[in-house]
């Protein structure tokens, strides 16, 4: 199989697409649990890169009581959670947000990143077309629930052939575009996948997220609701 063939079927599922006129999805909250992933899956988990759902570091406003927490603790350590269920129009993102969280006793002073996983031309899925678009949310205060903003970010663009990393390169200085400016270079471009990611290049990390918002949909996690 070809690197850029294997990048697709390792960083992310083989969604469903949104139905043609299902611009912005479902409407209402969706409570993800360990019972009830709600097609959210780990997709390129690497070295001792972990998550759990708990309500250790609470939750935002409205979200619950817990949240999806992540850890990296080594530089090569790698987790991410996403979703084919987010699947679509790119225009789904323009009003689209979610909040994290770092552990006060975390050593790093990065946050858990977004990326969205793009077709960028559009139609049929060939291996050159995958490319991650990478937002880097700015270092903030440990401890404190932030609301990030993913319709006014700004991106970093990676076609993704063979290992090559979106974040770090992001995170190192890669060029950074908005949506707007996205969709003018890559007429036709269509959503196969998004969700948060951690590392590589955040080690000691300890990360949260929660309330997920993409389209009229919002993705609120919550631990086991088992006994």
């Amino acid at each position: 199989m070809a690197a850029a063939a294997l990048a697709v079927t390792v960083l992310y599922p083989v969604p469903a697409i949104a139905a043609p006129g299902d611009l912005f999805g479902p409407s209402g909250t969706t409570v993800v649990t360990p019972e009830r992933m709600n097609q959210f899956a780990g997709s390129f988990d690497t070295g001792r890169g972990s998550r759990e759902f708990t309500d250790r570091l609470g939750a935002p406003a409205d979200g619950g009581t817990g949240a999806l927490e992540l850890r990296t603790p080594g530089d090569d350590d790698k987790v991410q959670f996403v979703t084919g269920e987010l699947a679509g129009s790119l225009e789904r993102f323009r009003d689209s947000s979610y909040h994290a969280l770092r552990d006060p006793a975390s050593e790093a002073g990065a946050f858990p990143s977004f990326q969205i996983a793009i077709d960028a031309n559009g139609g049929e899925l060939e291996p050159r077309d995958l490319h991650l678009l990478t937002f880097v949310p700015p270092e903030g205060p440990a401890g404190v629930w932030t609301r990030y903003d993913l319709g006014s970010a700004r991106w970093c663009t990676t076609q993704q052939i063979g290992r090559v990393d979106p974040y770090r390169e992001c995170r190192d200085g890669g060029a950074r575009r908005s949506l707007d400016e996205i969709a003018d270079a890559h007429p036709g471009v269509s959503v196969y996948a998004a969700g948060v990611n951690q590392g590589a290049g955040n080690a000691s990390l300890v990360g949260a997220v929660d309330l997920i918002r993409v389209g009229d949909r919002t993705y609120d996690f919550e631990p086991s609701t088992t006994p």
